[in-house]
């Protein structure tokens, strides 16, 4: 399908299509793209075959009650007949995907967007980490993305439950925010938060 096309596709399917941070449509995952949008617009199940990050490949029926962009990828959010429960599925790592016959019923008010950055929220990761940051939950939402974990307001702010692999990145997002916080674990955040105010420190000095 033509990039112009397609354009036009995705903008004819707003109860549909949920974005992040929207981007162009990357050419390899245009075809199965344009197959679940217009599957999701006319609610119609779909047979797939998907490779996991590992390289492992599986068979299912899916629902796709939406697509939502987030974090650099394009995603289908639906039903897995497999899993028997709702799962998202990485647009890149879909080896192949056909329309079925069958149809099915979206849940009503589903918001794709919130359903898969709790996903990604919540995978495990190497290192679990808890940060008590000390504002409103109003305000704390507003200054971080979703996806950096679950928040939760508890006496004297807001209680930041995540996973991350980089503990480094994590820290510089820690540092950007307006507010105090207090890393309750791990301590090796502490020590990154550390390592990134002495390097802030060493460039005013050299500035």
């Amino acid at each position: 399908m033509a990039p112009e096309a397609l354009k036009r596709r995705i903008r004819a399917a707003d109860e549909t299509i949920s974005l992040g941070l929207p981007r162009g449509v990357k050419v390899g995952v245009a075809a199965a793209l344009s197959t679940l949008s217009a599957a999701a617009q006319g609610r119609r199940r779909v047979f797939l075959r998907y490779r996991s990050v590992k390289g492992e490949e599986s068979e299912r029926d899916f629902d796709p009650y939406a697509l939502a962009y987030q974090r650099g990828c394009w995603y289908a959010v639906g039903y897995c007949h497999l899993r028997e429960e709702q799962r998202s599925f990485r647009i890149d790592r879909i080896a192949s995907v056909r329309q079925l016959d069958a149809t099915f019923v979206r849940p009503d008010k589903f918001d794709a967007l919130a359903h898969l950055e709790e996903g990604v929220a919540t995978l495990p990761r190497a290192h679990a980490i808890e940060v008590l940051i000390r504002g409103d939950l109003p305000k704390v939402r507003r200054a971080v993305f979703a996806a950096i974990g679950i928040l939760e307001p508890v006496d004297g702010g807001v209680l930041l439950s995540a996973q991350a692999d980089d503990l480094t990145w994590f820290a510089r997002e820690l540092c950007r925010l307006p507010f105090p916080f207090e890393i309750r674990f791990p301590e090796e955040l502490r020590d990154a938060v550390r390592q990134n105010a002495e390097r802030l420190i060493a460039r005013v000095g050299t500035a």
